[in-house]
């Protein structure tokens, strides 16, 4: 019976050495390093034009033509014109009402030449009557003068031009509808000059300060740098937020007004810390923890995290900065699981890697 024992648990023994080990599990890596990263909100705001403008009618009459939506117009240049057969037809009687003041200006002063040249043989009564004449002719004559002034103004007001360089964005009338002063015909936006208008909660109103450097998400693998411009520390009592106004680099062409965008602004000025990419860190019930290639397996370390920025994010654990660390394949692993890496992870490049293996 003894022997019998003995027997069975050396054949149990053969058995448990004869089992396969676990076949190396293929993962992609990344080194832990040292990173100066800040505290920050990610808010998301609205592309706008810095110059926009509600291009209005500067007098009556009716609409001739107007610039189609999308075109590019320089400073100055005309985007809409109004009929000015009227006011041409007007500007032309005050033309001779013009001439006839000047006329009868100079007949008042002949005859007041005249009469000052007869000597005592005018009374002082007809002297003072052909003065007031002159004068009266005068007058009319600049009253004529300052009405022809106001009809070319009137005319040159037909023609609506552009404040300043950019694009018909809307055509809110259109050719043959009558104008009255003041009507809004088309809506300018200068698409050179941009920014960004955003909301912030009111407790960081003092953490951004205009000059402060932000990242301005255009996708998940492209982000350009942007400026406070301005803070409008007015805050709303409705919404709890202030506004921020974020200059945009003109060079680029992914800005389009009406667009939105997420927007990554610090808090506080960046710290250096150890940081892995966001991909690396293990969810699971018991805590966060990533998995680090030591001796050819997997060692399992808990972590805590703490601020990010872009794909990286900052931990606090057992981990030097140069090691490796699973970034893709981490899912599935346990501690001291025997691992083989097929690629180095490169953050930043939208989950690609160097190594096309592992899909």
């Amino acid at each position: 019976m003894k022997r019998t024992l003995i027997g069975l648990a050396l054949c149990f023994a053969a058995s448990a050495h004869a089992q396969p080990e676990r076949p190396a599990s293929a993962v992609e890596t990344a080194s832990a390093s040292l990173r100066d990263i800040a505290p920050s909100i990610t808010a998301t705001g609205q592309v706008q034009s810095r110059s926009g403008a509600e291009m209005a009618a500067g007098t009556s009459g009716p609409l001739a033509w107007v610039a189609e939506p999308g075109t590019a117009v320089k400073k100055g240049e005309v985007i809409a014109r109004l009929d000015t057969g009227e006011i041409r037809l007007q500007r032309a009687e005050q033309g001779a009402r013009l001439t006839r003041s000047e006329i009868a200006l100079r007949q008042a002063e002949r005859e007041l030449e005249r009469l000052r040249a007869s000597g005592t043989a005018v009374s002082r009564y007809q002297l003072d009557q052909a003065e007031n004449t002159r004068d009266l002719a005068k007058s009319d004559l600049d009253i004529a003068r300052a009405t022809l002034r106001q009809t070319d103004d009137r005319l040159a007001r037909a023609e609506v031009r552009a404040p300043f360089a950019g694009v018909i964005a809307e055509r809110l009338r259109r050719e043959g509808e009558e104008i009255n002063r003041g009507d809004v015909i088309a809506r300018l936006q200068d698409t050179e000059h941009l920014e960004l208008r955003l909301f912030l909660p009111l407790r960081h109103v003092r953490a951004i300060q205009p000059g402060s450097s932000v990242q301005v998400q255009l996708a998940p693998d492209r982000a350009v740098a942007g400026q406070v411009r301005a803070i409008v520390p007015v805050g709303d009592a409705r919404t709890q937020s202030f506004e921020a106004l974020i200059d945009l680099p003109q060079q680029e062409a992914g800005f389009a007004v009406g667009r939105s965008l997420q927007v990554v602004l610090p808090l506080e000025s960046p710290q250096q810390k150890l940081a892995v990419p966001r991909d690396a860190v293990v969810i699971r019930e018991d805590g966060l923890s990533v998995y680090v290639v030591r001796s050819g397996k997997a060692a399992r370390v808990s972590v805590k995290t703490g601020s990010a920025q872009g794909e990286w994010v900052a931990i606090e654990g057992p981990v030097s900065p140069q090691e490796a660390v699973v970034v893709r394949g981490a899912e599935t692993l346990h501690d001291g699981d025997p691992v083989k890496v097929i690629g180095e992870h490169r953050p930043g490049m939208a989950g690609q890697s160097k190594n096309k293996g592992l899909s």
